[in-house]
C-alpha cells in the first residue's frame, strides 16, 4: 500500500489516488483509518475486543452483495496497528443462510453497526456462488458511544471498501434504512 505523497491525496485500497482538501482527507482518516486488505483468515468474535450495543435501532435495509465479494466480507477485518480503525467479524451463516456482519471501533470496542445479510446456501451447508443481500441494519445511538454523524448504510460500505477491500457498490436508498438514517441516527467515529 502507498502512503499519500502530497497533502492533497488520499491512497484507496485498490492503490488510485484521490485528490481531496485537507479537511476531507482528516475526516476521511478519522473514521476509516488507513487503508487495509482482504483478510486470508476469518476474524470471529474473540479475535479482538468489543462491547455489545448501548442504545441500538434497527431498521429494514436491502443491499446486494456479489458473490465475489462475499468471501472478504465473511472474513472479516483485525486491526493490527493503532491507525486501524475498526474491528470487523461475521456471525455466521446458519443452515437457513442467515448472518449478521458487526463493525466495531477498533480503539474502544463500541458496537456502531450490524448488517443482517442472508445468502443461498447448497444441501450441505455451503453458501453457493450467487449474489447475497444485506437485509436490515442495526446502529448504535448513544452519542457516548461516538462523536459526528453516522449514516449507518454508508458505514458498512465505505468499511467493507476501504479496510477489506471489498467493493459493494453504492447505496441503495429506496426504501432502504439510510433514508431514515440521515434523520436520526448517530456518528460513524468514537
Amino acid at each position: 500500500m502507498s502512503t499519500p505523497s502530497t497533502a492533497d491525496e488520499i491512497t484507496s485500497p485498490d492503490n488510485s489516488i484521490s485528490h481531496a482538501p485537507d479537511t476531507a482527507r482528516i475526516m476521511h482518516w478519522s473514521i476509516y483509518g488507513r487503508p487495509g486488505a482482504p483478510s486470508t483468515t476469518r476474524a470471529t468474535a474473540s479475535s479482538w475486543k468489543h462491547k455489545p450495543f448501548s442504545k441500538p435501532v434497527t431498521r429494514p435495509w436491502s443491499h446486494v452483495i456479489p458473490s465475489s465479494e462475499l468471501p472478504k466480507l465473511l472474513n472479516g477485518f483485525i486491526p493490527n496497528q493503532m491507525e486501524d480503525k475498526w474491528f470487523v467479524y461475521t456471525d455466521g451463516p446458519d443452515a437457513q443462510g442467515n448472518a449478521a456482519v458487526r463493525f466495531f471501533r477498533s480503539w474502544t470496542g463500541y458496537a456502531m453497526v450490524s448488517a443482517k445479510l442472508v445468502m443461498s446456501m447448497d444441501g450441505e451447508g455451503r453458501a453457493k456462488e450467487e449474489d447475497a443481500r444485506f437485509t436490515e441494519l442495526t446502529w448504535e445511538t448513544d452519542k457516548e458511544m461516538y462523536n459526528g454523524d453516522m449514516d449507518a448504510p454508508g458505514t458498512v460500505l465505505g468499511v467493507a471498501q476501504w479496510c477489506m477491500g471489498c467493493q459493494l457498490g453504492p447505496k441503495e436508498r429506496e426504501g432502504s434504512a439510510a433514508e431514515e438514517n440521515e434523520e436520526e441516527a448517530p456518528a460513524g467515529s468514537s
